[in-house]
């Protein structure tokens, strides 16, 4: 069985010389309940001076619950702090409808246990604050066109033992009223934060006298930081940190600050839903201003910004950066006199350095032909890399961290390192050149032709392929110099897709008949996997993981072969048990189109299945455990699945479905392993309307925005983000 045919194919860049009518202007990212959101959530129509009270007040009885917690952590106690100690406790009640809160709602008290009862005595609280539901909106104008719905919070204590929390404390549930019973019920909680009450320690030593003549400090300061969020994610918020003043990671001890790896814990609360939408239009009327070989992003995330490929039909395809806002703008020109066409070959590679954040692209500025770039977000900081080495760009070029740098495989007869200052051939890195010696750097610098698919950083080992007169094998470097090779085959091994293992890697290769999979260890030792047959003929295999790839459950290795028929199946090798087997005869095609994803072990891939056509499967490894995972398009129809990525618990997928019957075109999902698919964002809604989401740039996630390309119906492909905090539970919507 084949794979349907990709609809709507590629339209080209506007050509040159353009247009130079201007750029229309362009609303910033919506953060209203549009017709693009499948769910029917009622429009946030309690006034804004109330809501900002509301969540002034949440916030002031989280920050003072929180410095609480994190002090008890820090206080003195006797060595043989034993369960009589004191605990800070949390008490609810229920509040009733009164002129302060006029649906009601609850009261939290917070405090010590100073009696040791267990309870939060009266004179034992010190501090109390009232959380109050939010009120019964007018009829809203989603697709059901249903009453507007109470908004409502409740909490709930947690006893010692816990299962999030070990030490006690409280959750805080938010959702909205859909029974309107007046209450919230556990399948309506749409979002919950956790606070944990601080476990107490034992007395820590008397801090020893500084190098500024000060005693040193018994313990660490408990911080609660308030923080503006991103407005491109909640233009009307706030985000507050809770932490410890101990110098964690590369925190700064007794500074006063709360550094990245001194946060414990964060509370996010927004006003109102989550920002999404377009970060701009980039050409006047339906022309793309995202379309083959000009669409790349990425997020920077120290800087806050995102780096992004696009053409405006006046200055080319060139490199644009957002602003506060999130909306996209024009960083710089690189080709006055045509297209740079930013990321078309190395993509968007973010490098992070203690003291700066860089990205490293390709472009051409129409003078030097295609080469290696940087920026750091300015257009001042934008440069073509220098260096030792050629930066020239002729093809495709993979790229993994190694050194704290890149390496880069520019050309089929070099590895080049980069930081985004310089660049160097990888054999010149001073670590290297310090530990290579003299026949091992002339046997490395000996080698050609290196090949993208086998690739890997592995701790301080680099894994790659070359050619030597063993013809094209593996070979394994060490920043210490040590370099192992292999000799798996009598012509070329040809190794790739790899993965990492304990101790080495597992790889795809030939073994001189056909391609089966191997382990290569770090003492130079291998260890043949498989030995598949093509059914009938009893020949070797052929196509192993061309599209599927290889991927790692736990000790299980999941790949696709071609064992019979015209169409690759899904595979499975057991490590400890060293077994191969087939997990399913029914499912084929695995990851034809947009590959495979571990999420919360399990393997999600498109496929092609009896009676579904083209859509999900899934895999734990195991036969029992491979199945379809939808049909989002009834029967034989296909869900055209293109792109897969995650945060957190969240699993996104760019793909074709029906929502109460309505085709919806290529959209943005959110897949479950439990619950059924929810269309997340369509850009051009309605009946026989198709954004063709993901058709250029895929899917790209950060920790705060799922980012894809679409189409609107007026504006052509552009360039969209979808605020995803709400899904993962990072933010809570006060009022719901």
């Amino acid at each position: 069985m084949s794979t349907p045919s990709e609809p709507d194919g590629p339209t080209h860049i506007a050509g040159e010389p353009a247009s130079q009518t201007p750029g229309k202007s362009v609303p910033p990212l919506s953060t209203s309940d549009s017709p693009s959101r499948v769910e029917n959530q009622p429009q946030n129509r309690t006034p804004v001076a109330f809501a900002l009270i509301q969540v002034m007040m949440l916030v002031l009885a989280l920050a003072a619950s929180g410095y609480a917690a994190y002090t008890v952590a820090t206080w003195p106690e006797e060595s043989n702090v034993n369960s009589n100690s004191n605990e800070l406790l949390v008490r609810t009640e229920g509040r009733d409808a009164d002129g302060l809160c006029a649906e009601g709602g609850s009261i939290i008290h917070i405090g010590m246990d100073h009696n040791l009862n267990q309870y939060l005595d009266g004179d034992e609280i010190t501090s109390t604050t009232n959380l109050c539901h939010g009120e019964t909106g007018a009829s809203g104008s989603s697709y059901a066109g249903l009453e507007g719905l109470s908004s409502m919070i409740d909490t709930e204590v947690l006893p010692l033992g816990n299962q999030t929390c070990t030490t006690g404390g409280l959750a805080i549930h938010a959702g909205l009223d859909e029974n309107r019973d007046g209450e919230l019920n556990p399948y309506e909680i749409t979002s919950t934060e956790w606070l944990c009450n601080g476990a107490v320690g034992l007395t820590g030593a008397n801090g020893g006298q500084g190098q500024d003549g000060h005693l040193g400090l018994d313990g660490a300061s408990a911080l609660v930081v308030q923080n503006v969020p991103l407005a491109s994610v909640c233009p009307l918020g706030i985000s507050i940190d809770f932490g410890v003043d101990d110098g964690a990671g590369e925190g700064v001890a007794f500074d006063a600050q709360l550094h990245d790896d001194e946060i414990h814990s964060s509370l996010n609360i927004c006003s109102q839903p989550l920002s999404s939408g377009p970060l701009g239009d980039f050409t006047i009327g339906a022309t793309n201003g995202v379309t083959t070989g000009c669409d790349q992003l990425t997020w920077m995330p120290r800087n806050g910004k995102t780096i992004a490929a696009g053409s405006d039909g006046v200055n080319g395809c060139e490199v644009w950066a957002s602003d506060a806002t999130g909306m996209l703008s024009l960083l710089v020109d690189l080709n006055p006199s045509g297209d740079s066409m930013p990321g078309r070959f190395a993509g968007f590679t973010v490098l992070d350095h203690p003291n700066s954040e860089l990205v490293v692209f390709d472009a051409d500025d129409g003078v030097n032909g295609r080469q290696l770039w940087v920026t750091d977000g300015t257009s001042s900081g934008t440069a073509r890399l220098g260096g030792t080495a050629s930066t020239s760009v002729t093809n495709q070029v993979s790229s993994v961290k190694w050194l704290d740098g890149l390496v880069m495989l520019n050309h089929p007869d070099s590895m080049l390192w980069t930081n985004g200052t310089s660049t160097m051939n990888v054999l010149d890195h001073p670590v290297l050149n310090a530990s290579l010696d003299a026949t091992t750097y002339q046997n490395l610098a000996a080698l050609s032709s290196y090949h993208d698919a086998f690739l890997l950083a592995d701790d301080e080992w680099l894994w790659f392929s070359a050619k030597s007169t063993n013809g094209i094998e593996p070979y394994a470097l060490h920043t210490d110099g040590t370099l192992k090779s292999w000799d798996l085959s009598s012509e070329d091994a040809n190794p790739g897709p790899v993965i990492g293992l304990p101790g080495g890697v597992a790889v795809v290769a030939d073994d001189g008949s056909g391609r089966q999979v191997a382990r290569l260890n770090h003492d130079g030792s291998h260890l043949w996997l498989t030995s598949m047959v093509y059914d009938g003929t009893g020949g070797p295999t052929e196509h192993v993981g061309q599209h599927l790839g290889l991927h790692r459950i736990g000790d299980v290795l999941i790949f696709d072969a071609l064992t019979s028929g015209v169409d690759p199946q899904v595979w499975a090798h057991n490590l400890s048990q060293a077994t191969t087997e087939l997990l399913s005869q029914s499912i084929l095609a695995p990851g034809d189109w947009a590959g495979g994803i571990v999420h919360q072990n399990r393997l999600w891939f498109d496929c092609v299945a009896p009676g579904i056509a083209h859509e999900v499967c899934s895999t734990d490894g195991t036969v029992d455990g491979t199945r379809t995972e939808t049909d989002l398009r009834a029967g034989s129809a296909s869900a055209l699945v293109r792109s897969f990525a995650s945060n957190g618990d969240a699993l996104f997928m760019i793909a074709s479905g029906q929502v109460n019957g309505t085709e919806t075109g290529s959209v943005l999902w959110l897949l479950d392993e439990h619950d059924a698919p929810q269309m997340l964002y369509d850009a051009w809604p309605g009946l026989n309307n198709n954004s063709n989401t993901g058709t250029y740039g895929g899917l790209v996630v950060s920790e705060h925005h799922v980012y894809f390309a679409a189409n609107d119906g007026s504006t052509g492909h552009e360039w969209y983000a979808f605020s995803h905090g709400s899904l993962t539970g990072e933010w809570l919507i006060w009022p719901a």
